[in-house]
């Protein structure tokens, strides 16, 4: 339901997108060349894609648009622009074959970022023109105000079809479009400075704004690439208990995709989910030490496992966090006759409950109801209840359950 009516939103979007830019194109005083120009530069934009933090995309077509209000007069022409800037980038998104639910989501966020920039931008040179405040601090602060205007309710829009899309709690998704704000920094910088250059420098402001622009869109790139290796490293290491016949195949994997959707579910922070993510891939990784007959023969706990896997994990300083998770993830979450252990990290319980109903599932052989039924029955010291409800929300968004 939620997917259908984000469709049909996004189809009305795009026809009246269309509408206006051509309605607004005739009634401009300003050239419809130049409007044309500058709406193929925002539509082009879409080609080149700026790697997030969030794991997600943003595209280069806003450098442009950054720029309009800075050349243009002319409110109409400017809307103009950007409506056919934006129905031209939603198409050639469609031309590339690019997943239907990016472009839906990039239409919908960009038509509200961008209207939001535009206006504010406009109204204050306007303010300013009327009250006779004109110079380079004044369309500065218009700059400045456009792109709060457009983080903060571009990212409402993310967030809200983040949440329609793949229902996640409101706040994680939120949390998860702001922490794009570095990449969004760099590229309304680049279409100020090339605005602010080009009365100056005409053709050579072109240089100017995307000479430090490029030094940013390398750093993006690096990071990605980075964050990639991590993780691609991470799965590796968490595949060695399963090759070596220690740990049941894909557990790891499976404990880690549940620990995922639980920590969304329960709104924890995009980096608090990272680190859960790579905590659940390797919770394992403590029986390699199996392999050794003296430790078989001295006896071993579950406890003994996750230290063991923790002081592996820790030798790597990035992931120190990662290695208490780990750790501690066999404690109950709290003993007989006491309160709940405020210490104990979410993140380790939540690794308790995903790794245990997938064993009850893939191991012992039980239906899902019938698995997170003996995590219910393991509440009392076990299993934080909290966490075996956000599970039981996950599985029946996923049709694993009902109720």
């Amino acid at each position: 339901m939620a997917e259908a009516r984000i469709l049909r939103i996004s189809r009305v979007t795009l026809g009246l997108l269309v509408v206006t830019g051509v309605i607004c194109a005739v009634a401009a005083g300003t050239s419809a060349a130049l409007v044309a120009l500058w709406a193929a530069a925002i539509a082009a934009g879409q080609a080149v894609r700026i790697p997030t933090r969030s794991a997600g995309v943003l595209y280069f077509g806003i450098v442009p648009a950054v720029t309009v209000p800075l050349l243009f007069a002319d409110p109409i022409a400017v809307v103009s622009i950007y409506s056919l800037g934006l129905a031209g980038g939603s198409v050639a998104m469609r031309l590339r074959r690019e997943d239907p639910a990016r472009i839906r989501a990039f239409l919908l966020a960009e038509v509200v970022g961008f209207a939001a920039y535009g206006a504010v931008v406009v109204a204050l040179t306007e303010t300013f023109t009327a009250a006779g405040v004109r110079g380079d601090l004044s369309d500065l602060t218009s700059v400045v105000a456009g792109a709060l205007a457009w983080f903060v309710l571009g990212s409402s829009a993310r967030a809200w079809i983040g949440y329609e899309q793949e229902q996640l709690s409101v706040r994680f998704v939120w949390l998860r479009a702001l922490a794009d704000w570095p990449a969004v920094l760099a590229l309304f910088a680049t279409g100020a400075l090339f605005g602010f250059a080009w009365p100056e420098l005409r053709w050579w402001a072109i240089a100017v704004a995307l000479m430090p622009y490029g030094f940013s869109h390398i750093a993006f790139v690096r990071e990605s690439g980075t964050r990639r290796t991590y993780g691609q490293m991470i799965r590796a290491l968490a595949r060695i208990p399963e090759v070596a016949g220690l740990s049941s195949e894909g557990h790891a994997a499976r404990s880690a995709g549940i620990a995922v959707a639980v920590g969304q579910d329960l709104g924890m922070t995009p980096h608090e989910v990272t680190e859960l993510e790579y905590a659940a891939l390797m919770h394992d990784i403590g029986r390699i030490t199996l392999n050794e007959p003296a430790i078989l023969k001295a006896g071993y706990t579950d406890e003994d496992i996750a230290r063991w896997g923790a002081q592996i994990v820790a030798e790597a300083p990035y992931l120190r966090e990662v290695a208490r998770l780990i750790e501690l993830q066999h404690h109950p979450y709290r003993q007989p006759g006491e309160q709940t252990d405020e210490s104990l990290p979410a993140s380790s319980k939540i690794i308790r409950v995903a790794s245990a109903y997938d064993q009850a599932v893939h191991e012992t052989g039980l239906p899902p109801l019938e698995a997170l039924e003996v995590l219910h029955r393991g509440a009392a010291y076990d299993f934080d209840p909290v966490i075996v409800n956000a599970l039981r929300a996950v599985l029946t968004r996923r049709g694993a359950i009902s109720y």
